[in-house]
């Protein structure tokens, strides 16, 4: 799929530098805003379905709860889905789609299957707080000051002889121009790589605050220790490494950040439909920066 799509976007880029003139990067990062906006939606409703089946929940105590937390943080939650991820996989997951009152959530089924309802929700107040804080919108924006300022300093080489004379090349085009600079960028990219990666870390700690506001703090945490051994992660890897490679904090950092203390081992293929403790009713949120919080 992504070759399919990448064929004609490529196309459409190296046309509009063809006729775009001397600000061509100006109209390169409103195309390539416009498909991001677009394949937003398109991705989740067009193409995952083409591959996995989803299924809307049925009624129950789950969805109860979903539907709770969904108002208790004010999400125009309009559908929930369940997505037959185990066909492909064993990961467990979930994710939130959708634009303005018509916002849906999707479960994988292995999350289900392997978690109690308190440990579901609590991994969904993750999610929630990452469209809490805009983690999302912020994202995208950094992206796209990303591809405009590469596309700007770009310009200052495309049509540079002695840079393709110094490749080898005789003749000059827009393509060849855009391999070559993106080798000569390669060095700057691996800088963005690690502050994104940066940046990433601090999100996941914000959503993770996010749902221990919630009352979920202890279910939060026994479901992502479930989810770390499902998805066969990482549990305390080398910090120097984490800090350049991985985009979440790892699982010892996010369970000091919960402040957990197991009550007991967490072992075994848990019950998906034990109900072990209700969900607390605590405090609301704090609209306190949760990246303030001292860890």
């Amino acid at each position: 799929v992504s070759f399919i799509l990448i064929i004609p976007i490529l196309y459409g880029i190296l046309y509009i530098i063809e006729i775009g003139g001397p600000h061509f990067y100006i109209y390169v990062s409103a195309f390539l805003a416009v498909i991001a906006f677009i394949m937003m939606w398109v991705y989740p409703m067009v193409i995952m379905p083409l591959f996995n089946k989803f299924t809307e929940i049925e009624e129950g105590e789950l969805k109860d709860h979903i539907r709770s937390l969904a108002e208790r943080v004010k999400y125009p939650l309009s559908k929930v889905f369940i997505m037959d991820a185990s066909k492909r996989s064993s990961h467990s997951n979930a994710f939130l789609f959708g634009f303005w009152k018509n916002k849906r959530i999707v479960l994988f089924d292995t999350l289900i299957e392997k978690n109690t309802t308190n440990e579901i929700v609590a991994v969904l107040g993750h999610e929630l707080g990452h469209w809490k804080h805009s983690h999302m919108l912020k994202n995208v924006t950094i992206a796209m000051l990303h591809i405009f300022s590469i596309f700007f300093l770009y310009g200052f080489i495309k049509d540079n002889d002695d840079m393709f004379t110094s490749f080898g090349f005789k003749e000059k085009n827009n393509f060849l121009a855009l391999l070559i600079f993106q080798m000569m960028f390669s060095p700057v990219d691996h800088v963005i790589s690690f502050g994104m990666n940066v940046l990433s870390r601090r999100f996941e700690r914000q959503a993770d605050r996010f749902s221990a506001d919630l009352g979920y703090a202890k279910f939060l945490a026994e479901g992502l220790i479930k989810l770390y051994i499902d998805n066969a992660g990482n549990l305390n890897p080398d910090w120097l490494y984490s800090i350049y490679h991985y985009s979440h904090p790892n699982l010892v950092e996010r369970l000091r950040i919960l402040e957990y203390t197991p009550e007991q081992e967490v072992v075994g293929e848990p019950n998906a439909t034990s109900q072990e403790d209700e969900p607390l009713q605590t405090k609301e949120p704090s609209s306190e920066d949760p990246s303030s919080v001292e860890m």
